[in-house]
Order: C-alpha cells, then structure tokens, then sequence
C-alpha cells in the first residue's frame, strides 16, 4: 500500500463504511509499523554513512605519515631525488583525490539520511498522537453511550 492510498483510506475511513473497509485499528497499525521500519532503516543507514566518513578521515592521516611524510623527509635529506619519483607522486594525489571524494559523498549521504531521519521521526510522531487521540475519542463516544450510573440514596433511619 502506498503512501497516497494510505492517506485516502484515512481520509475516507468515517465517511462510508463499507463491508469490504479494512478495520481502522489494523490501518493505523500498519501504518506505525510502518513508519518504525523506515526510521529503523535510515537511523542504520545514517549511523553506517556517518562512521564511513569518519573513518576515512582517519585513514587519511595513517596515509600521510607511512606514506607522504617519509618522502617529504628523504627530500629533505637528500637521500632521494624529485625529478625521480613523478609517477609515484602522482598515484598518491589520485589516491588521496579518490579518498577524499569518497569521504565527501559519505558526509553527504550521512547529512540526507539524517534530515530525512529528523523528518520522518516527527511524522511518524504525529501519526502516533493521532492515532491515540482517535482511540481516546472512541473510548470517550462509548462512555457517552452507556446509561448513567445513578448514585445509591443510603436509606434507612437514624
């Protein structure tokens, strides 16, 4: 069922009732079930995207120190020779590029996850108040119909 029959089950559930209308209390729990898989999904899929980034940060800085700064520091000292290591110098700006824009796409799929996260938390928050006011009203409709309880007039004589 899609989100757009959902809503117009919803919407049409007190107009008729027809035979064939599923129960208004199974609706609403498919619905908040529903809504509990998708923020499960997305809390994971945020949480993945989010520890993907950050670990690739910090393999950013174990690449540096093994494998720029030694060169850096045999440069220094004289023990080896720019004009010599061009293509290995190259290699490592591309693995560092391609390692950086992984980490950038991570960050930027931890950042949609999460708003959507924000978003459909609140959603499916609203739908849970509504659901439980619509049960409080049926509860309060019923109330409405049973006879009123007469209070008992003690008899009897002092």
């Amino acid at each position: 069922m899609t989100e757009k029959e959902l809503g117009r089950a919803l919407l049409t559930l007190d107009m008729a009732p027809s035979p064939a209308a599923s129960d208004p209390r199974q609706l609403t729990r498919q619905i908040l079930e529903r809504d509990r898989r998708r923020i499960r999904l997305l809390a994971g899929l945020a949480t993945l995207f989010w520890i993907l980034t950050a670990a690739g940060i910090v393999c950013l800085c174990p690449f540096y120190v093994l494998i720029v700064a030694p060169r850096l520091r045999a440069y220094e000292a004289g023990r080896a020779q720019l004009a010599n290591d061009w293509n290995d110098w190259a290699m490592v700006g591309d693995w560092a590029a391609y390692w950086i824009l992984a980490c950038i796409i991570s960050l930027l799929l931890a950042a949609i996850c999460t708003v959507l996260l924000i978003l459909l938390s609140r959603r499916a928050t609203l739908r849970q108040i509504n659901a439980n006011l619509v049960e409080i009203s049926e509860q309060l409709k019923q109330m409405r119909q049973l006879p009123p309880i007469e209070p008992e007039v003690p008899t009897g004589t002092a």
